[in-house]
């Protein structure tokens, strides 16, 4: 099923169920009140046997409804629920659309009842047309089940008023299917309406949150999550990092290979953060040959550590290019975890980033630790032993 059709028929089926709880309450009174209408014109022991089913139905329907109300399930698991909803309803109109026309129609010559039966079989037949059209299949079904053998009953009936009562409740029934028909088509066309204004929607929040080139986030989308992400760690007394990398001597690769080939640098180095870094990091190229990595719940020791495989990854990992031509790249990375705001952070990353460039860059170098802070010096003393302990452990 295609991911549009899939996302409409599981609306369908969410609006099928919160529609459903007051006719499925409905129905249960409808059974009581006619049940005291044929009290005196029918078999009593056939009616009460009619009206428990119905009410045992109803009140299996009900609690059918609040059971899918209090799970909230979401996406495909909204599908499973479908059988149930349709065997439940069906059973409901066939003791509806079966049970009443034996009982009214073989206990007594008296037109009465079946009068009776007709009202209340056309009545619940043109709810189901406004209840039930988010299926078309149930709603049709449930129409016909409730309506045929009633028409039936009246088309051949001895009583020749009931024929013509039989016509005009023919000519009904192809109202209601009419009228579902034209229902159930507008209610496609709004949730395909819905449908395409939510995913154009999402499309334009992907491209502008999205580098276009890499598939990251871009600037302005690391800029919104990370703040967010920060004041959270702040407030959770939870440590945070920065890691800032470039690609060296990006310049080079563009001049001698080609903008293309540059191109599938950035895309390659984007890749290998999707596949290397957790879940809970967020990456983004933040501008040119330079991406940005923040590290919730990690102290500068570890994004170093994280920093450095990173480093050993890209080194390792050449860059594949038109004709199968391998480019080896390095990258210089700074790591930083102090700064009272993002872009606090992120230009002590940034100093740290260019101090490893200065140092024959393919290194990582940490911004100086918050006890030698008022020093304002680069750690490289530890970033060297994580080098170092990391390459021991490759």
């Amino acid at each position: 099923m295609e991911p549009k059709a899939k996302q409409i028929k599981i609306e369908k089926i969410r609006l099928l169920y919160m529609q459903s709880i007051a006719p499925s309450i409905l129905n249960g009174v409808s059974a009581i009140l006619l049940t005291i209408a044929l009290w005196y014109e029918v078999n009593r022991d056939h009616l009460l046997i009619w009206a428990s089913l119905t009410l045992a139905f109803a009140v299996g329907r009900v609690s059918l409804l609040l059971a899918f109300k209090f799970r909230k399930p979401v996406n495909d698991a909204v599908l499973k629920w479908e059988k149930p909803y349709t065997i439940t309803l069906f059973m409901v109109f066939i003791i509806w659309g079966l049970g009443l026309p034996l009982i009214a129609g073989t206990e007594t010559v008296n037109s009465i009842p079946i009068l009776m039966v007709t009202i209340f079989a056309i009545g619940i037949a043109c709810s189901a047309s406004s209840w039930y059209n988010g299926l078309r299949y149930v709603q049709i079904g449930a129409i016909s089940i409730c309506l045929l053998p009633m028409i039936t009953l009246l088309l051949t009936h001895a009583n020749y008023e009931l024929f013509w009562v039989g016509i005009a409740a023919s000519f009904l029934f192809v109202t209601c299917i009419t009228t579902s028909l034209v229902l159930a088509k507008s209610l496609d066309n709004k949730l395909e309406l819905a449908y395409d204004l939510a995913k154009a929607k999402q499309d334009a929040e992907l491209i502008a949150n999205t580098d276009s080139l890499t598939g990251l986030n871009n600037r302005r989308s690391f800029f919104d999550k990370a703040s967010a992400l920060l004041a959270y760690c702040r407030s959770e007394s939870l440590p945070i990092s920065v890691i800032m990398f470039d690609v060296d001597f990006f310049k080079k690769i563009n001049d001698i290979h080609g903008h293309a080939a540059g191109d599938m640098t950035l895309q390659h180095v984007a890749n290998l953060l999707q596949r290397h870094l957790r879940g809970s990091d967020i990456s983004c190229r933040f501008g040119g040959e330079e991406f940005a990595i923040l590290l919730p719940n990690t102290v500068d020791e570890e994004a170093a550590i994280t920093a450095e495989k990173m480093r050993h990854v890209i080194e390792k990992t050449p860059v594949i290019i038109q004709g199968n031509k391998e480019i080896l790249i390095t990258a210089s990375f700074g790591v930083s975890d102090i700064g009272d705001s993002m872009d606090d952070m992120l230009n002590n990353a940034d100093e740290a980033m260019y101090r490893a460039k200065g140092s024959g860059r393919n290194n990582v170098k940490v911004y100086a630790s918050r006890t030698n802070h008022k020093n304002n010096k680069i750690a490289s003393n530890k970033s060297a032993s994580v080098r170092t302990s990391l390459l021991n452990e490759v």
